[in-house]
């Protein structure tokens, strides 16, 4: 019986079907694996860097029983953390700008940070920065807003943060446009001989209070509330009776990443204030998603946001 034998592959035979890398060494599992990762990473970056400026309207339409009957239709736009700076460029905040211009409104309404402070201050090594520039930049573009609505905006940490100075800077310039910038007061808004009232805070991580900004407010008003920072909710009472409150500052986690993002989060309570509508025990508190990004200019699972508020009578 003929002896069989089994034939010695050569080891550089065994891998000549396997694919190569363009260096021209075998591709091993190994290797495939870790260039499917760097790829993975790099599509995801390249998404996170294209969302960053996919802006998306969400309209809320709210119903309230304490809202005097000459407001109801009342509509509010509000739009949260600009951030003016080397990422959020004058063409995308003149999109923002046309795009509220074509909405029915009533006010704007801007929950702060709409500059971006010192937090940035170690990437101005390789980054151009002037902040005259971006106030100057972004108060161009907040000149285009139009269609008559009554305009307000409260500051937010990044505003404040760069000291008194550059705060009271931006006020002066957003006034000279149409602004008005409610720092712990109040505006009362008329429709026949019924009112309502807008109050507004400065910083909660600076000059914040809240008795201050109420104080000319009655107690049995309508009341809507802008604070940049949603923490103002450990401060409200419930005998306040604020109706509305509208803040920004989270950027929705700007990117989302679960159980990190909510761990990263500078709130108290993330899971339930990092975006979006939470009926408090008296009204409501809406948490804008903001427009700009800091640090870096990504965005994923948190889209930039303008919002739409449709307020309505419930007796109507």
């Amino acid at each position: 019986m003929p002896k069989i034998y089994a034939q010695k592959l050569n080891p550089k035979q065994k891998y000549k079907h396997q694919p190569k890398t363009l260096s021209g060494k075998r591709l091993t599992r190994r290797a495939f694996i870790r260039y499917g990762l760097r790829a993975a990473l790099l599509i995801l970056i390249g998404s996170a860097y294209s969302l960053r400026d996919n802006v998306k309207t969400e309209k809320i339409r709210l119903r309230f029983s304490s809202l005097p009957p000459s407001f109801h239709g009342f509509r509010i736009v509000q739009i949260s953390d600009l951030h003016s700076s080397f990422w959020v460029t004058r063409a995308y905040l003149s999109r923002v700008v046309d795009q509220i211009n074509a909405m029915e409104k009533n006010i704007v309404v801007i929950t702060g940070d709409i500059l971006t402070g010192s937090v940035n201050s170690f990437l101005k090594h390789w980054i151009p920065d002037d902040d005259d520039t971006y106030l100057s930049m972004v108060i161009d573009v907040l000149r285009q807003l139009h269609g008559g609505a009554v305009k307000l905006a409260v500051l937010g940490n990044h505003d404040q943060g760069d000291g008194s100075e550059n705060a009271r800077k931006l006020t002066y310039e957003l006034d000279k446009i149409g602004f008005k910038v409610l720092r712990n007061n109040s505006l009362a808004l008329m429709r026949g001989d019924e009112q309502i009232f807008i109050a507004g805070t400065d910083d909660l991580w600076f000059s914040c209070d809240l008795p201050k900004t109420l104080a000319d407010v009655p107690e049995n008003a309508f009341k809507i509330l802008l604070s940049h920072n949603p923490d103002i909710n450990t401060e409200i009472r419930k005998k306040m009776q604020i109706d509305l409150t509208l803040c920004g500052h989270t950027h929705g986690g700007q990117v989302r990443i679960p159980f990190l993002t909510d761990y990263l989060m500078p709130i108290n309570n993330p899971s339930r204030y990092m975006a979006g509508l939470v009926k408090e025990g008296y009204g409501y508190t809406y948490v804008n998603r903001g427009i700009g990004t800091l640090v870096f200019p990504f965005r994923l699972g948190a889209p930039p946001e303008i919002t739409s508020f449709h307020l309505t009578c419930s007796d109507a």
